[in-house]
């Protein structure tokens, strides 16, 4: 989200700039927007606790030391799902989420207060699921980032310990469609429930992950 300097500014113009600069994270007055409808757990997805976030308000990422539910943003971009641009406006802004509604580029005073209040988890949305919240637990002390950022940098030490890496890449990537078979969750909802693919964002760590003439994933240092 641009921050506009004091006294260029003084009410909501429309310009989008907040909403192309990254989609909302949930706070936990916003479950009631799943339960009338307005979100879906389709429309978003969980940045994991250690894993890398876009900060727009410092224009930096930073690894996070909690997990946040946001809003899907559209592939290739950090813009919200629901910014409208050919008609200038957010699709469900009178149901907006409570960061969207406290974010003011004028005065972020009023947002900075919002963000300290207790963020949606998915222990919350999935209380009651015992199956689905035993499984996002195990997924998550199996591939947590922590234990990835252990592994990555032995092996900027010299350590060969790519096998590791792989080993949990290959069970994240395992888990997915297992989940989808096995309890009849849609597709759509993997990103909130296991977080983003790991093959995606191990990119953070420096490496990508590639197939090889096997079909078999490889890890690759970033060029």
């Amino acid at each position: 989200m641009e921050i506009i300097t004091p006294g260029t500014k003084t009410g909501c113009t429309r310009c989008g700039e907040c909403c192309v600069k990254g989609s909302p994270t949930l706070h936990f007055g916003d479950s009631k927007l799943i339960k009338d409808g307005t979100l879906d757990y389709k429309d978003l997805f969980t940045i994991r606790e250690g894993e890398l976030v876009y900060n727009n308000m410092d224009d930096e990422f930073i690894a996070i030391d909690c997990e946040l539910i946001k809003i899907r943003e559209v592939k290739g971009s950090r813009k919200c799902i629901y910014y409208d641009e050919g008609a200038g406006g957010c699709g469900i802004y009178e149901l907006r989420p409570t960061q969207c509604r406290a974010y003011e580029c004028w005065d972020t005073e009023k947002f900075m207060t919002a963000f300290t209040e207790e963020k949606l988890t998915r222990a919350e949305l999935l209380k009651g699921q015992t199956t689905l919240i035993d499984i996002v637990n195990s997924h998550g002390d199996k591939c947590s980032y922590s234990k990835l950022l252990e592994l990555f940098t032995a092996i900027g030490d010299g350590k060969d310990l790519t096998g590791e890496v792989l080993e949990i890449l290959g069970y994240d990537t395992y888990m997915r469609p297992l989940l989808v078979e096995k309890t009849g969750v849609p597709e759509e909802y993997l990103d909130l429930l296991l977080g983003r693919p790991l093959i995606d964002t191990v990119i953070m760590f420096g490496y990508k992950v590639e197939k090889d003439d096997q079909d078999c994933y490889c890890l690759l240092p970033l060029q």
